[in-house]
């Protein structure tokens, strides 16, 4: 059968249907049935006069009104506006796979900000029907855990940027992409190949490919829980402790992705709002972690067991 004349191919990504000009593999491709379905458009285009009359050369993060301009030097130029239009100007000689990275990382970050979608830095992963997040500091630990869980056959929701939508009952997270980023430790230390990935060179890891293990793409997901891995060298063993509402807030502010930008695009009423009606809504915890032990095993199980005791963590 023949396709609808008026379908139109997209992605779906964030719980958004995306239009682009530039291929995006990492991405869920979809037909959708007509172009006024679509939520995001991403085109190229020459923005050298827009950097001009901003004054980008002076500070490569700028915003206005709705709209938000950057630059990556090697990498190339963004312009977002409305949450709903990304023009991408790439610097010469760039290779489109580094432009992707940050396509797909504060481009989006910055889009779901000016959709009133909160953004958090973390990995996340689908258990009994919810979902689950893990936010640290770098080096922490957080995609790791999220492909440990995935090797025991639970579903990748997202990693790096998790999308949370608050505007219903409870909070809701968007399935991102199919795909992880780890580095050669966490590779080996899952015992997963590095035969065959893509070597994502900004930060040093590897692309590994998870759509078999992916959550439905276009489905959104309960919040229930979210942890925050904390890797300390006096740390004697792995440890689960609850927090307190407030405490919890501060622990969503801290793990917003690109906080920096928050107060550019949104104002931090509004971020402090946000934060505040998840901690109220959803289970808050650390889990602490002895830095340089290898405890991956326990760090499933304890969480394992938080959930099995009834998803809650007390407060």
């Amino acid at each position: 059968m023949s396709q609808d004349k008026s379908a139109v191919s997209a992605y779906l990504a964030f719980g958004l249907t995306i239009q682009s000009e530039m291929p995006l593999p990492e991405l869920t491709a979809i037909i959708v049935a007509e172009e006024t379905n679509i939520d995001v458009t991403i085109q190229f285009g020459d923005l050298s006069s827009v950097c001009f009359d901003w004054g980008l050369a002076e500070q490569n993060f700028q915003s206005r009104d709705d709209q938000f301009l950057f630059q990556i030097p090697e990498v190339g130029t963004f312009h977002v506006v409305q949450g709903r239009t990304v023009t991408v100007m790439p610097h010469n000689g760039c290779n489109l796979s580094r432009v992707r990275l940050y396509l797909l990382g504060t481009c989006m970050g910055v889009l779901l900000l000016q959709r009133n979608i909160l953004p958090l830095h973390g990995s996340a992963v689908a258990m009994n029907g919810y979902a689950f997040a893990f936010v640290g500091e770098s080096g922490a630990g957080k995609s790791t855990l999220s492909a440990a869980f995935v090797n025991r056959g639970y579903r990748l929701i997202s990693d790096d940027v998790i999308a949370v939508s608050t505007n219903q009952s409870v909070p809701m997270v968007s399935p991102a992409y199919p795909q992880q980023k780890l580095n050669a430790f966490s590779l080996d230390l899952l015992t997963m190949s590095s035969d065959g990935l893509s070597v994502i060179k900004d930060e040093w890891k590897y692309a590994v490919p998870r759509k078999k293990d992916f959550s439905q793409a276009q489905a959104r997901i309960p919040l229930a829980g979210v942890f925050e891995l904390i890797a300390s060298d006096h740390q004697p063993e792995v440890q689960l402790n609850s927090v307190s509402t407030l405490e919890g807030i501060q622990l969503l502010q801290a793990h917003t992705y690109r906080l920096p930008l928050v107060k550019r695009i949104q104002n931090m009423q509004w971020h402090f709002d946000k934060v505040t009606e998840i901690a109220s809504q959803v289970d808050l915890c650390r889990l602490h972690r002895p830095k340089n032990s290898i405890t991956i095993e326990q760090l499933v199980n304890t969480v394992l067991q938080a959930i099995e005791r009834g998803v809650r963590v007390t407060k």
